[in-house]
């Protein structure tokens, strides 16, 4: 499984970086931060490189190491060494090679699962309440597991009783007060926006991009 970290190697050589709990950190002035079409498109190339050569792993396990070999050339020959030892690995594990039109078919398949959890992740997150304005409590009607006698339908009835499905939650403070110094020390404080409700918006922004963009 190639990572995200490997990718960014392969499309960045030298740039500075973190990532911390798959959120990239870009660190570098002098190579631009690469998309996430071109991150997941590194990674299914890199995969697919990989499982292409893998002949050669397969090829190199099965040699006898460099002094026995060196020592059957020494006792047979070269032209022995090659049938002998070399042809037969190779015909059991034939070289392979990219093939442009697969790579592609994985490219296009790998992006439409991407967008699709996208849009099912952005689609979660705009169903979530509003901290600006809180979520309010909802109560169900659930059977309680016991039964009384109905004396006009001469039936057994289910005994219902009121439950708390959803809890509420009360909205967040509008705004909150934020104090600042100056290079003097002097203090300053100033009524600014919530910042949950600043960070709220622009999630359920980014989550609405989504799904305007996704065509399904």
């Amino acid at each position: 499984m190639i990572t995200k970290g490997q990718a960014l190697l392969a499309l960045r050589p030298g740039a500075e970086w973190n990532i911390i709990n798959g959120e990239i950190t870009w660190l570098d002035s002098d190579q631009t931060q690469p998309t996430e079409d071109e991150i997941r498109d590194k990674i299914v190339e890199l995969e697919y490189i990989q499982e292409v050569e893998a002949y050669k792993v397969q090829r190199a396990a099965e040699y006898p190491d460099w002094g026995e070999q060196l020592d059957y050339i020494y006792h047979n020959g070269i032209d022995s060494w090659k049938t002998n030892v070399v042809d037969p690995v190779k015909a059991r594990y034939p070289k392979a090679e990219v093939d442009a039109d697969e790579l592609a078919a994985r490219k296009a398949t790998a992006l439409a699962e991407y967008r699709s959890e996208e849009y099912t992740k952005a689609q979660a997150r705009l169903l979530q309440y509003q901290v600006a304005l809180g979520r309010e409590e909802v109560i169900e009607s659930r059977p309680t597991g016991e039964q009384v006698f109905n004396e006009e339908t001469g039936e057994m009835d289910d005994v219902m009783a009121d439950v708390v499905t959803v809890a509420a939650i009360e909205p967040v403070e509008a705004t909150v007060e934020q104090t600042t110094l100056n290079d003097e020390g002097v203090a300053t404080t100033t009524t600014v926006e919530n910042p949950l409700i600043t960070q709220d918006n622009a999630e359920r922004a980014a989550a609405q991009a989504i799904i305007d963009a996704t065509e399904i």
